[in-house]
């Protein structure tokens, strides 16, 4: 992409595209496709986001392994439910035994905790 001369590539499905923006000082942008939608960006601004990457990996690895935890835990609750019947302020009390309780997770649950409930008792 450091090139001068309109180019084009494929990542899978998306299509990126080096083109020359016209009505301006010989400024290319790169133009990236996907499913019929388009983006142009600056090429500093692509750089910009590939010096980024470890960033992203690093936040990409804590969110993969809170999301193995939160999954655990709720495997855990949903046994619970199942081994014993368990009306819906029992089952809030079991959620603040395993998550913490100023969990964001904690809250989302607790919000669909009706549903969660029923599913869990009628989906053996």
């Amino acid at each position: 992409m450091q090139s001068r001369v309109p180019s084009s590539s494929s990542i899978q499905d998306l299509n990126v595209k080096l083109v020359k923006i016209y009505d301006t000082n010989n400024e290319y942008m790169i133009k990236l496709t996907l499913n019929g939608t388009c983006l142009y960006m600056k090429p500093t601004t692509v750089f910009f986001l590939f010096e980024l990457e470890q960033c992203v990996q690093h936040v990409f690895y804590e969110l993969s392994q809170y999301t193995h935890d939160v999954s655990k835990k709720f495997e855990y609750f949903v046994s619970l439910l199942r081994q014993n019947y368990i009306n819906k302020s029992d089952a809030g009390n079991t959620l603040y035994k395993i998550y913490d309780k100023n969990s964001v997770i904690c809250e989302l649950i607790v919000y669909g905790l009706d549903y969660i409930i029923y599913t869990t008792l009628h989906d053996k």
